[in-house]
């Protein structure tokens, strides 16, 4: 079978599953398909649905500073492009 042929017949089992009323487990039990395969196909109509290719874009964040809060109440403010490698250890302490 090709892919675009397993596609098919998963998006049509998916719009299956959704006129069915059953739950996902009881769907894909009377169905003889593992449950998480049916959930990757419900992902996949729902991505195509919004459009989305699961990637989001963010833009450099609003804040100027990191801050890090021990439960002793000391607060170490860093800046925003302080290297992992410094929060981590700090974190760590």
């Amino acid at each position: 079978m090709h892919k675009e042929e397993k596609r098919n017949q998963m998006f049509s089992l998916v719009e299956q599953w959704q006129q069915s009323g059953m739950s996902q487990v009881a769907f894909a039990k009377a169905n003889n398909i593992k449950l998480f395969t049916l959930r990757y196909w419900i992902n996949k109509v729902r991505q195509q649905q919004n459009g989305s290719q699961g990637f989001i874009q963010l833009n450099e964040p609003a804040v100027a500073d990191i801050c890090l809060r021990y439960p002793n109440g000391v607060e170490l403010l860093l800046p925003v492009h302080a290297p992992m490698s410094l929060i981590k250890g700090l974190i760590n302490l």
